[in-house]
């Protein structure tokens, strides 16, 4: 028998979109319901970004956000160098702060230190006061940042696209170790893995499809393990794109052409493999189950102890990245498509959110709230069923 996992009926998200209240029309932000019986994402702000001038260019917005539900705020980045903080009842900007180049990962905010945590395509790794925006401390890290710091006791954790990973002491900015793989000869990055921190051990993915643990304490490579393929031609697409995710005591992760893999989080042997998943750049977990973001193919439920397909969803999908498990609903950026809604346990379809252009970026989620930047400069707010 399947385990239970959180559910929302159909009944429940319509009834409880019913009770917000000051809602624009859904024509606002020029929203397209899949079901539009089911509205699981009502909109409630919309806020441009960027140079207007500049959006003719239509670059992609990459930058992930966050909420500070402390403060009131949302964080996110531009690919023009602003990084900005906006008030998350009406969309108004708090503060920005301006860098020379474009910021295209996802935010952190900290606890302690008090401080919210960016990295730029100029390699620095910024840390900002939360209220005003600030300069805490630069760290520049000698290559682009375009995955998602991670804190963990003081420290932050953080790849670039040099192939290095680095320590860094969260009060000062002070590198603590960085661990460098080599970019070899022939091989192109299409994307990077963050890294995923479990016990005393730091994950992450490298282009030439191998897999690293490190100490989280000295930087020392504790092992590796080679996921790549052989026979390939000139164009080597190896990578392992998607921050890898603990779950059910396996570490699962992905190489962009071999597939999906869960491997021992203490010597890397192999548990299981799913070579009939490639293109997966976004992976997420609940409970004993692992969600894979396949792209142009569309969501896949996985059993993490197995690797058995709980469901797969197939549509016409774009670029994917991390699906985000909020509650009973899974909620996936689309560089196409926009953000794509799903209910967890039966992996139904219940609502596309198109505003004219994709999400590339991660989104962010937090009590009944969601919020991305699309890929005109256009930062907005939905109020979430069910959150």
């Amino acid at each position: 028998m399947r385990r239970a996992s959180p559910s929302i009926l159909v009944a429940a998200l319509a009834a409880a979109v019913a009770g917000c209240v000051g809602v624009p029309a859904p024509s606002a932000l020029d929203l397209r319901l899949d079901f539009p019986d089911v509205r699981v994402l009502t909109p409630q702000w919309r806020t441009l970004v960027v140079d207007p001038e500049r959006r003719a260019y239509r670059p992609i917005e990459r930058s992930g956000s966050v909420f500070d539900p402390g403060r009131g705020l949302v964080y996110v980045g531009t690919s023009q160098g602003r990084f900005l903080a906006l008030d998350t009842g009406t969309g108004a900007v708090a503060w920005v702060h301006e860098e020379t180049d474009g910021f295209f990962s996802t935010p952190i905010l900290l606890d302690d230190p008090e401080a919210v945590v960016a990295g730029s395509d100029g390699g620095n790794l910024i840390a900002l006061v939360p209220e005003t925006g600030a300069t805490l401390w630069t760290a520049n890290l000698g290559g682009t940042i375009r995955t998602r710091p991670v804190f963990d006791r003081g420290v932050i954790y953080v790849r670039t696209t040099t192939q290095r990973v680095f320590a860094i002491e969260a009060v000062s900015g002070r590198e603590l170790w960085s661990f460098e793989r080599p970019l070899p000869e022939g091989y192109l990055s299409g994307s990077e893995s963050g890294v995923c921190i479990e016990g005393d051990r730091v994950f992450t993915g490298f282009v030439d499809g191998t897999l690293v643990a490190l100490s989280a304490v000295t930087g020392e490579k504790d092992w590796d393990l080679n996921l790549a393929g052989e026979g390939h031609g000139e164009l080597l697409l190896d990578d392992v794109c998607a921050t890898p995710v603990m779950v059910g005591g396996l570490l699962v992760v992905t190489s962009y052409d071999n597939g999906v893999f869960a491997v021992s989080p203490e010597d890397g042997g192999q548990r299981w493999a799913r070579s009939d998943l490639p293109h997966s750049c976004g992976i997420g977990a609940l409970a004993e189950d692992v969600f894979v973001a396949v792209s142009g193919t569309g969501l896949a439920r996985l059993d993490a102890l197995d690797g058995a397909t709980v469901w797969m969803r197939r549509f016409p999908a774009g670029t994917l990245r991390d699906p985000i498990v909020h509650g009973g609903l899974i909620l996936v950026p689309d560089d196409v498509h926009g953000l794509v809604v799903f209910e967890a346990l039966t992996g139904e379809l219940l609502q596309t959110a198109w505003v004219g252009a994709g999400v590339a970026g991660v989104p962010a989620v937090l009590d009944g709230r969601a919020a991305t930047i699309d890929n005109t400069g256009e930062f907005l707010s939905y109020f979430l069923a069910g959150g």
